[in-house]
């Protein structure tokens, strides 16, 4: 299935946060640090060496947060998105969202938390409640909140979309992971799955696979069937303005040097720029 040929020039996004033609605003590059492996404590040095500018990491612990914010801030970088744990059942999680948003857009100048939730033994109806509580207090700060591609409220574009339907928030939105897609559905048509989850985009990981059913097969960006272009193509598309983060986690069983883990980086950010809509 192709995208119907060429609507337009190639738009480079600036990723200090500018935009270069893109309406609304540019999808900017940010990166994972986690992909960096064991090499992980090199990966804020060598993100700013290579100019990507913004990154998404787990919420520290509020005795860490200054800490976090000038180790940031040495190497001129910015939170694209932050992660914060999410249970639908816990009776103080609009509390608790509300705190988080409010030092996600306070200390750290963020406008979105990534996060994966699931209803499990809940029913739906009260996992959407939920999750619309979560919006609400999200929302006070001007803050959203992305649901990653997990099951069982975004196995698939199919279901994200159906729980966006029904959620009816918009402050709840979907972070795309074209990865996880193949990972949890067989006969995967990635294309055609992302396009049901574009409406309700905030966020997007740049992760690419071998393209199997349950298989940890995820190599650096390029190295797997995720159609890229396709992806970067539509999201300029729509003026999509939110984070464009890169996650590689790595094959099963393979054994890499921390040189090596940093050159798979390197040559992920080297394949996204190539394709046109980022740059330096």
């Amino acid at each position: 299935m192709g995208w119907g040929g060429k609507s337009g020039p190639v738009l480079a996004a600036d990723e200090n946060g500018g935009s270069k033609g893109a309406p609304g605003g540019a999808m900017f590059l940010s990166c994972r640090p986690a992909s960096f492996g064991q090499a992980g404590d090199e990966a804020y040095g060598h993100l700013a060496e290579w100019g990507v500018r913004f990154v998404e990491i787990s919420m520290p612990k509020a005795e860490n947060a200054a800490r976090v914010q000038e180790d940031l801030q040495r190497h001129g970088l910015s939170v694209g998105s932050m992660q914060v744990a999410v249970d639908l059942g816990d009776v103080d999680l609009p509390e608790r969202m509300d705190e988080a948003a409010r030092r996600v857009r306070e200390q750290f100048g963020s406008t979105r938390i990534f996060t994966s939730a699931h209803a499990g033994k809940l029913s739906l109806e009260t996992a959407y409640d939920a999750l619309r509580r979560v919006g609400d207090a999200a929302g006070r700060h001007g803050v959203t909140v992305m649901l990653e591609t997990h099951p069982d409220l975004g196995t698939s574009g199919a279901v994200a979309a159906v729980t966006m339907r029904a959620v009816d928030h918009p402050h709840v939105r979907i972070n795309w992971d074209p990865a996880n897609v193949y990972f949890y559905n067989e006969r995967c048509d990635g294309r055609a799955e992302f396009d049901q989850a574009v409406p309700y985009l905030a966020g997007v990981h740049l992760k690419d696979t071998g393209g199997g059913f349950r298989s940890w097969d995820f190599p650096a960006l390029g190295e797997g069937v995720v159609d890229f272009q396709y992806i970067l193509k539509r999201l300029v598309d729509i003026g999509f303005d939110g984070p464009c983060t890169m996650e590689i986690e790595g094959v099963k069983g393979e054994k890499l040097s921390r040189e090596q883990y940093v050159e798979r980086v390197r040559k992920s950010v080297d394949h996204v720029r190539g394709l046109g809509y980022f740059r330096p």
